[in-house]
């Protein structure tokens, strides 16, 4: 994606960059223009928000102030200093948006990425240098090929929604958002400046659910706007379900130009034409729908060529090949969705959430107004509810707990991963509530989702709902509020009720790609099978080729969930095949 891309790179040894280092590198920068060149940093970009100052700092993105929906185009010296002094802790509490920052401190710089930004840092240290790119293409140009990282790889495969610090590629590290690297002459320290734990505690919870939907609609608002704020016409993937139904309504409030885009695939159940009829009549938006087929997804090609890990699925080849060229004929320059939604919006049916019930308050009307709200979710009786909620509160840590996705892993690849660390965002504090830990470790695969962008795409897409704004706002509202008699996202709902049809507000159904992908690997089985039995993956000794050749031999229709697993290993091939 031409316009938001950069290259830097930063002497971490005691003697500056020698010109021959900076000629060198300076012709990696094809295309891209200097915004800083001293003798311990250099940066290009041809990112169309960029700002730097006469102090050697840059900051290349959007950042927005908080409440804002334009982004800054000048930053004054006393906000350059503070962002500099804090080593870009300032950048962080005071401004969001989706960018990489560059601030040069008392002690060294420090490099910052936007919380839930979806602008990429990858960097590799040299002997004598620090290298930071947005693309894995212009840090390979810069640096050289990587081999593949079996580990890592692995890693990824068991928890493909979680993204740490270390990639799929040896020596390739990720700067996670709301990360920041600390380079000095000293060394390199990567520390966390923002985190969602600081969110959930009980100083910072809205427990008054008309003040949490009215804050939570604020934060909607203001996030859709300005992330449109740069676009003539945007397109909605407006599946009809309840948090694209929201990104429209807001687009709507906004006076964005948009239309509705509504993708039906060859399954019943991811055909919701009636229900994104019935918002964009009311959004009063020009609604076009369309088809696509697994035959449209090439299982060999991957959408990770640019990222260094697979992090992109097949299946959704076919959804952005037709809303790429529905987007491009009719003006639509940038495309938006409710991804995320589910997570933001803690769209979970978890016991948990009485077990917060039961911490803080005991056995009270609200803890029954909230079983009786899971119960009826969960068709589960309120008494059953109740009981697991004891034993939930007694006898086990808030931690929540997320299986590793390992079915046909082999033996060796499950001894590789067995010493792995958990996600930072599945590691409460003690005193953290169960049902907040669970709903801050729903975040982790929206923030994958966020930073998983397609540089390759014609269009930019954005996904609001798991914006900064968004995301401080929801965990704010405590786990409770979130049901309701009958629903799920209760203070989401709440917010938009005056804004979208009953029907949407009260919509119990959700669509799903499984169909689809379950399609994809009917008509495909053969290639898939060709495609893994003896491919990059079972060479390195990863998969077990036994156990996959019985699921991929069964005849009939397809059952369970295995499929999904054997799609997940076909995306990690076609991004072996890339990097082997």
């Amino acid at each position: 994606m031409m316009g938001r891309r950069y290259l830097a790179i930063l002497a971490t040894a005691a003697v500056p960059l020698t010109s021959h280092r900076k000629e060198a590198i300076r012709k990696k920068a094809l295309r891209l223009t200097e915004l800083i060149d001293t003798d311990r940093l250099i940066v290009w970009s041809d990112h169309l928000h960029t700002m730097r100052s006469p102090a050697g700092h840059a900051i290349i993105g959007e950042i927005f102030d908080r409440g804002a929906t334009r982004p800054e185009v000048t930053l004054d010296e006393t906000s350059w200093l503070a962002i500099a002094n804090s080593h870009g802790r300032r950048l962080v509490e005071r401004y969001w948006g989706n960018y990489v920052a560059f601030a040069n401190g008392p002690d060294g710089m420090a490099v910052v990425r936007a919380p839930m930004g979806d602008l990429g840092c990858y960097y590799v240290e040299l002997e004598d240098s620090l290298v930071i790119a947005s693309n894995l293409d212009l840090l390979s140009a810069t640096c050289g090929p990587y081999r593949i990282a079996p580990r890592a790889l692995a890693l990824h495969i068991a928890y493909p929604e979680w993204r740490h610090s270390e990639t799929c590629l040896e020596n390739i590290r990720d700067l996670r958002g709301g990360d920041r690297l600390a380079v000095s002459t000293k060394g390199i320290n990567r520390t966390t400046l923002w985190t969602p734990w600081s969110f959930v505690g009980p100083d910072r919870m809205i427990d008054d659910p008309i003040e949490g939907a009215r804050s939570l609609r604020n934060a909607v608002h203001t996030a859709v706007r300005a992330l449109a704020c740069d676009c003539d016409r945007a397109a909605l993937l407006l599946s009809g379900g309840l948090d694209s139904s929201i990104v429209a309504a807001s687009l709507s409030a906004g006076r964005v130009d948009f239309l509705g885009l509504n993708l039906v695939g060859n399954d019943a159940a991811s055909d919701e034409r009636r229900y994104a009829e019935m918002v964009a009549q009311r959004c009063n938006v020009e609604l076009i729908t369309a088809s696509f087929d697994p035959y449209l997804v090439d299982i060999h090609r991957s959408g990770s060529a640019h990222m260094p890990y697979p992090v992109h699925r097949s299946f959704t080849q076919a959804q952005d090949r037709i809303a790429a060229q529905i987007a491009t004929r009719h003006g639509a320059s940038l495309v938006m969705d409710g991804g995320g939604g589910d997570n933001v919006f803690f769209a979970a049916r978890t016991i948990s959430i009485l077990a917060d019930c039961l911490a803080t308050s005991g056995l009270d009307k609200r803890f029954w107004n909230t079983a009786r709200s899971l119960g009826d979710l969960a068709q589960t009786g309120q008494w059953s509810l109740a009981w697991r909620a004891f034993q939930r509160s007694w006898r086990r840590s808030p931690a929540p707990r997320k299986a590793a996705s390992d079915t046909f892993l082999s033996e060796h690849a499950r001894t590789l991963i067995q010493e792995a660390p958990a996600h930072p965002w599945f590691v409460p504090h003690a005193s953290v509530l169960p049902g907040r830990a669970s709903h801050v470790s729903l975040l982790v695969p929206a923030q994958n989702m966020v930073e998983a962008v397609n540089a390759q795409a014609s269009q930019r897409t954005i996904s609001p709902l798991a914006s900064q704004p968004v995301v401080e706002a929801c965990l704010r509202i405590p786990s409770w509020r979130w049901l309701a008699p009958g629903r799920d996202r209760a203070i989401a709902r709440a917010a938009f009720a005056n804004d979208l049809p009953e029907a949407i507000i009260a919509r119990r159904s959700k669509g799903t790609p499984n169909g689809f992908v379950a399609a994809i690997f009917d008509q495909q089985r053969e290639a898939i099978r060709e495609m893994l039995l003896g491919g990059h993956l079972a060479e390195m000794g990863l998969i077990d080729e036994g156990k996959l050749s019985v699921e991929l031999r069964a005849a009939g229709p397809v059952r369970g969930l295995n499929f999904v697993r054997v799609m997940e290993l076909v995306d990690a091939e076609a991004w072996m095949a890339l990097h082997h």
